[in-house]
């Protein structure tokens, strides 16, 4: 197991069994805190009844450190290390201590005198943790292949994780592409004792407290304060840190903020797109927003070109995206972790999270417009989106894209429409790509998990259906994923545990007051960052796939190759040649294609 993840850590590597054999724990280390060998895992806590395994980053473990020497008096570290805070904490005060953290973990504490193994994993899920439970036992790994690696486990492929892949370009949690597999659930505390659950504790229910505000302007001032705290507590590290800068509104406040508080940051790294590719797939120039940033700060910005070969990288990104990631941006993760990782940097600070804590994505905007139409309108809508044809040649292409499909989903119901603004295709098709259509269905637990939090707030509601969709199973996952790949960690201040406190206490009225989307920030930014940074349109972190899958190309010629999918038997050869054609004449299917050519080269690669 450890072998199959040495690239998380390839600094030190360490392996624990209990006398009982009933316990194995094994660790390979990333150091970034304590450099020297007092930072080794699996830890033992002063007492050695304790053994930690842990996988992350405890940004307040100074403040616990200095808490724990005012509550009890003896405590003698051996180490400088957050990991050390950890299990000493524990050993004082047992799971209520980890409530206290504020960080990026997953972790293990085996208690060698009940035989007991404690298992938790950060309540966002920023840090990943996958399970299975079979063979009478329990195992546990940061990585798909980590399982897999175990002799004797069984796999059975589940399709309908498979679907939602090409719906999504994810796999929704606690799913994987596995019926035997699932990711832990965030902030759940569960023991073991010889392979079997005994009990199980909801931790860090305090980001759920809510906080009360004078004014919308208190709003601004005190989320300024919390923000510029988090970023400044993020910027602990003994290691060389940088940042991911895109040049959007969320990297730039970090970037910002990270100077401010002086952090030892010299440079950034952002990713370019090419003319006719920001062209064709009416991407913004990021760059050119990137470089101001870079210039007002003083940071040397290093620019890594996007180019059609990218595409190429999947065979060798494939155990990365293991996990049914086929989002492009997965791509542009790997490439900035890998470029600045062969410059010495270990740790890089990202915006994640800010979008879907604060209001940021059209969709929200969308919804709210559409479901003020009356009657008639929608009819309309449906009527005016069917007339507008799929593809005009040059910039008006992307125009035309967007309101044909907002056009198209305002005369839907609400269901139809909400599911079609989180996918990235009709649910009835994406259902016959496949061979056993009737086994597979689109948007049910994403529907299911909507019409449970009730209708009082729309907008609320969808971003918490984010925050665990695109937040916690796409966009985290893959920057784990990638980052860690090339032996670097990446920071989210947005989603520190005292900042989501208080972004979870702020009306939704609020985060898009008057239909702006990210009030918050962008009020709390303007003393900060220029105006056209604050106020220009949202880009995503993508890469212009609309542009390169447009076309045959070699990848797809191999791996869409009609006896090869006959003979696979997943998949419908049929349908996904109609697929291919239609996009070519203009249909766009980008999306559903390239994350069918992600399972496909993923199958080859692991099913072979």
């Amino acid at each position: 197991m450890l072998d199959v993840v040495r690239h998380r850590g390839p600094d030190d590597t360490g392996v624990f069994v209990s006398n009982d054999h009933s316990c194995h724990l094994g660790h390979v280390r990333l150091s970034i805190l304590d450099l020297s060998q007092s930072g080794h895992q699996p830890m033992v806590d002063a007492s050695e009844r304790f053994v930690i395994s842990y996988n992350g980053e405890i940004y307040n473990y100074s403040e616990l450190k200095t808490y724990l020497e005012g509550q009890y008096s003896g405590i003698n570290w051996k180490s400088s290390s957050d990991t050390e805070v950890i299990v000493e904490g524990f050993a004082l005060e047992g799971v209520s201590f980890l409530s206290r953290l504020n960080g990026i973990f997953a972790l293990g504490i085996f208690d060698r005198l009940e035989n007991c193994l404690h298992v938790l994993r950060d309540p966002l899920g920023i840090k990943p943790l996958f399970f299975s439970e079979q063979n009478g036992s329990v195992i546990f790994c940061s990585e798909l292949k980590g399982l897999l690696a175990v002799p004797g486990v069984q796999r059975t492929l589940r399709l309908q994780s498979l679907a939602d892949q090409v719906a999504y370009m994810y796999v929704p949690e606690p799913h994987t592409p596995y019926v035997e597999f699932e990711k832990f659930e965030p902030g759940l505390c569960k023991s073991y004792i010889a392979g079997k659950q005994v009990a199980s504790a909801k931790l860090f229910e305090q980001l759920q407290s809510p906080m009360d505000f004078a004014s919308d302007e208190d709003i601004v001032a005190r989320f300024s304060q919390v923000f510029s705290d988090a970023v400044a507590r993020q910027l602990v590290a003994d290691v060389p840190m940088s940042l991911m800068l895109s040049g959007g509104l969320d990297s730039s406040a970090v970037a910002v903020e990270a100077v401010r508080r002086g952090g030892n940051i010299r440079d950034a790294y952002t990713i370019s797109f090419s003319a006719k590719d920001r062209f064709n797939d009416l991407q913004s120039d990021d760059l050119s927003f990137a470089r101001l940033i870079a210039s007002r700060l003083g940071l040397e910005l290093h620019v890594i070109e996007a180019h059609r070969d990218f595409i190429s990288m999947l065979p060798e990104l494939a155990g990365f995206m293991e996990d049914g990631i086929s989002d492009p941006a997965a791509i542009n993760t790997y490439l900035i972790c890998k470029a600045a990782r062969k410059s010495g940097v270990k740790v890089m600070l990202n915006g994640q999270g800010a979008d879907e804590f604060l209001g940021g994505y059209r969709r929200y905007s969308a919804e709210r417009m559409l479901r003020a139409l009356p009657g008639p309108a929608r009819s309309l809508s449906r009527l005016a989106g069917s007339a507008l044809p799929n593809h005009v040649p040059g910039r008006m292409n992307a125009i035309n894209r967007r309101l044909k499909k907002l056009l198209t989903l305002g005369g839907q119901e609400r269901d139809e429409r909400m599911l079609g603004m989180y996918t990235w295709g009709a649910k009835d098709r994406i259902s016959r790509l496949f061979v056993d259509s009737a086994s597979v269905s689109v948007g049910g637990d994403l529907l299911s998990r909507l019409h449970a939090m009730g209708d009082h707030d729309v907008i609320a509601n969808m971003m918490n259906l984010d925050q665990h969709y695109d937040l916690m199973s796409l966009n985290l996952a893959y920057t784990d994923r990638m980052s860690m790949a090339s032996g670097v960690e990446a920071r989210v201040p947005f989603l520190d545990f005292e900042l989501v406190r208080l972004m979870n206490s702020i009306p939704a009225s609020v985060k898009m007051k008057k239909g702006m989307p990210k009030y918050v920030l962008k009020k709390a930014m303007e003393s900060l960052l220029p105006h056209e940074v604050i106020y220009r349109e949202k880009a995503g972190f993508g890469l212009p796939l609309r542009s390169w899958m447009r076309g045959s190309n070699e990848m797809m010629r191999y791996y869409f190759d009609e006896a090869r999918i006959s003979r696979q038997g997943i998949f419908n050869a049929s349908e996904l040649t109609q697929l291919q054609n239609e996009n070519l004449m203009g249909v766009d299917h980008s999306s559903v294609l390239f994350s069918l050519l992600c399972i496909q080269v993923w199958l080859e690669s692991v099913h072979q």
